[in-house]
């Protein structure tokens, strides 16, 4: 049968011991009674089968076995701390780092100015963004689920569901499109503009399915997303359709609507996370505040 291994705790006191000018220094510097350092030194030598201090209360001094053992205790503690001193620092950064894809207007017009109220509330949290279609096509929904498998990705906010069972997807909110201009607007005024739509879009589906004589008789010009639609809105009559959400935003108080004709997509916004037993705490309180935003909205 082996000998019992010298425990971790009565190594670490012979290495403060060893440094310290006597066991009432050592006792001192680990908080400890001087008879507790006593004790471990005694047991340590015991199950080494050697002395590591000589015996003599005039002199704190090692034996030969002592200064054999002391210094190489010395540099595996020091390797010792580095480590878990740089375990701690990673652990602390994969907790507290969340990478997030959004979409660009989703992120423009509404969660970019309420940010600073999330890290108020948690300031520990790193939040890095990317973003993608605001209405992403087959592709892009496969990559995002690809992403947020390999964990890549701790989160992705996006329109319609994605065809995976080993993604989470809760729904936000449900959009409602409404037609918007920068000066004063009414129904026939509507129908006199030009408007600036996506014509793949789901909002043009679901406005067109909703007004089918009204959208045969529009001037459309064709833009490939809302934040250009907008851009180009500033100074003209001309009319797009945007998220009702994102009308709080400073700059989009003061549009006109034409609330008459607004229209629900068929489909929420949803989070998706991948699909685990415990969910890192970070991202349980991103999406709770997040959800908790969009309600009050």
């Amino acid at each position: 049968m082996s000998a019992k291994s010298p425990s971790l705790n009565a190594l670490r006191v012979f290495t403060v011991a060893a440094q310290a000018h006597s066991f009432k220094a050592a006792a001192q510097q680990l908080g400890v009674s001087q008879s507790a350092i006593t004790r471990q030194i005694q047991n340590l030598e015991e199950q080494l089968g050697t002395r590591l201090f000589q015996r003599d209360n005039r002199v704190h001094a090692l034996t030969p076995s002592g200064l054999v053992l002391a210094p190489e205790l010395q540099r595996i503690f020091r390797e010792l701390d580095r480590v878990v001193n740089r375990s701690r620092t990673v652990g602390d950064d994969e907790l507290t780092t969340l990478r997030i894809a959004v979409p660009e207007s989703f992120l423009r017009w509404w969660l970019a100015s309420r940010l600073p109220d999330f890290y108020s509330v948690y300031p520990h949290i790193r939040l890095y963004f990317s973003t993608h279609s605001l209405f992403p096509d087959s592709h892009e929904r496969a990559d995002i689920a690809t992403q947020l498998q390999h964990e890549t990705l701790d989160l992705a906010i996006h329109y319609g569901k994605l065809r995976e069972k080993s993604v989470r997807q809760t729904p936000l909110y449900q959009p409602t499109y409404v037609p918007i201009c920068m000066q004063p607007i009414d129904e026939m005024h509507a129908q006199q503009q030009p408007w600036l739509v996506d014509l793949e879009s789901p909002y043009w589906r679901a406005f067109s399915e909703a007004h089918v004589e009204m959208t045969k008789q529009l001037a459309t010009i064709p833009v490939s997303n809302s934040n250009i639609a907008v851009d180009l809105l500033t100074g003209n009559s001309q009319i797009t359709l945007l998220d009702r959400l994102f009308l709080s935003h400073p700059s989009l108080r003061e549009v006109s609507q034409l609330a008459s004709q607004q229209v629900q997509l068929p489909q929420p916004v949803i989070a998706s996370i991948r699909s685990r037993q415990r969910q890192p705490v970070a991202l349980v309180a991103f999406i709770k505040w997040l959800e908790a935003r969009i309600q009050r909205a």
